[in-house]
């Protein structure tokens, strides 16, 4: 498992979306969101995913997810309190 830092302030609606959804995505076993510390922690099977991949799942939430920029476009649909 990782914890990966998030830019800006994630509410309870997206924070919520993300950690539905990426259970959902390949290799990932588990999600878990510090809303205060703007941080998610994942737990996964290393023989299906890594954390570059990781990274890039929750890019494509309109989210920084360390080194890795968000997504323009998810950004642009994040709610208002989600924005840098």
């Amino acid at each position: 498992s990782g914890w990966y830092t998030c830019s800006g302030p994630i509410s309870e609606s997206s924070g919520g979306k993300i950690e539905r959804d990426l259970t959902f995505d390949k290799g990932i076993e588990a999600v878990q969101l510090d809303e205060k510390a703007m941080t998610i922690k994942v737990t996964y099977n290393s023989k299906k995913t890594n954390p570059e991949a990781i990274r890039q799942l929750i890019s494509k939430y309109g989210f920084d997810a360390d080194e890795v920029k968000a997504d323009p476009i998810a950004y642009s649909k994040l709610d208002e309190c989600c924005k840098k």
